[in-house]
């Protein structure tokens, strides 16, 4: 099987309501959807990138100019082989939402050509695990997250991740009061703050949702990505575990925060690893260092988020999930894919990434 052609799409797919973080607000998950073609009838891998620039520095002509410029060139008229994955990874620097796309496409591909859904081809003994997303309250006033996280735990939803970050730590913590009381107890409560604050902030911040004593399950990323020392200075000093986010992009950074101790948690996305095939090699160090992992995803669609829920399936370091941001949109793009049910998430049958690709092609081409 060679690969004949690599086409791609612009697609953008509204909110019901705006996202908002510390780092930016979403009205509007802007997709490019790639579709890669092959000599065999039928046989297309599909993927997905978005232009998360706050957290990848990837842009929608960033993206589209490394697939005409680099991916192209790279991949059309050669066979279609794991080996594929590695010269993706290492064709370019950065630009790990176009890396992640043509690695997802590739995957898909190759699950086909073996006759099994994408999370067998990753690993043929998955564990039988029934996953669960989390659910994330936008950042607004308190008086809306409550409203918003009481809707979600209605809905079925039994952990929310509450974002933070963007006023003083004052203000965060009467939010994550105001949820904790007005929340059933057993609902899990983790906290994101994507970065927003300086060492000494952080150390403060974690200082008071410890003595706050509201059962904080994790608090995500509370330092700049670049801030490796930190991170681990956090991980051993305070009470709440440390998930590390933005600062896990590849296996360079994985062994940094296996130096510095930040090995409480790990949150891989693809959007970040660029793909499958290196977030595969940074959950093998996790598991051999007994690190317990998130899969999550940026503002995506079904079809990375489906990769992501494969390869989370196939990956058993893995013991939670963040896949909200497809129920966040006003209309599912295709057929097939990540099912919900409630906070329930399961693969659809079939090959591949088992979605209907050629619906998916006809509706984003048009």
């Amino acid at each position: 099987m060679f690969i004949t052609d690599i086409k791609y799409y612009r697609y953008g797919t509204p909110l019901k309501k705006p996202f908002k973080t510390a780092l930016r607000t979403v009205e509007v998950i802007e997709s490019i959807y790639v579709f890669v073609e092959t000599n065999v009838e039928d046989m297309i891998g599909v993927g997905e990138a978005v232009p998360t620039y706050v957290i990848t520095g990837d842009t929608k002509g960033g993206i589209e100019a490394a697939i005409d410029e680099v991916f192209k060139p790279l991949l059309i008229n050669r066979q279609v082989h794991e080996s594929l994955l590695d010269d993706v990874q290492s064709a370019m620097v950065g630009n790990t939402s176009a890396k992640a796309a043509l690695d997802i496409a590739l995957h898909d591909l190759l699950a086909q050509e073996a006759t099994l859904p994408l999370y067998q081809y990753l690993n043929y003994n998955p564990g039988n695990k029934q996953l669960e997303t989390c659910y994330t309250v936008s950042l607004n006033d308190a008086e809306e997250m409550v409203e918003d996280g009481l809707r979600y735990v209605d809905e079925g939803f039994k952990h929310l991740k509450i974002k933070v970050g963007k006023d003083n730590v004052e203000t965060d913590l009467n939010r994550l009061k105001a949820l904790r009381i007005s929340l059933p107890q057993d609902v899990i409560l983790s906290v994101d703050a994507n970065q927003a604050w300086d060492v000494d902030s952080a150390r403060y911040a974690l200082k008071q949702f410890d003595e706050a004593d509201l059962n904080i399950e994790s608090i995500e990323q509370p330092v700049d990505r670049h801030a490796y020392e930190a991170l681990g200075e956090l991980t051993q000093n305070f009470e709440i575990p440390v998930m590390v986010d933005e600062s896990l992009f590849s296996l360079n950074d994985a062994r940094r925060l296996l130096d510095v101790g930040a090995k409480e948690l790990w949150n891989i996305k693809l959007m970040k690893t660029g793909g499958i095939h290196q977030a595969m090699q940074i959950h093998r160090m996790a598991s051999e260092a007994s690190i317990p992992c998130m899969v999550g995803c940026m503002m995506e669609t079904h079809v990375s988020v489906t990769a992501a829920l494969h390869f989370s399936l196939a990956a058993e370091q893995v013991k939670r999930v963040d896949f909200d941001a497809p129920l966040m949109v006003v209309e599912r793009q295709i057929e097939g894919g990540i099912q919900y049910s409630s906070a329930k998430v399961t693969p659809s049958e079939g090959y591949g990434l088992g979605i209907d690709r050629q619906s998916l092609l006809k509706k984003v081409s048009q």
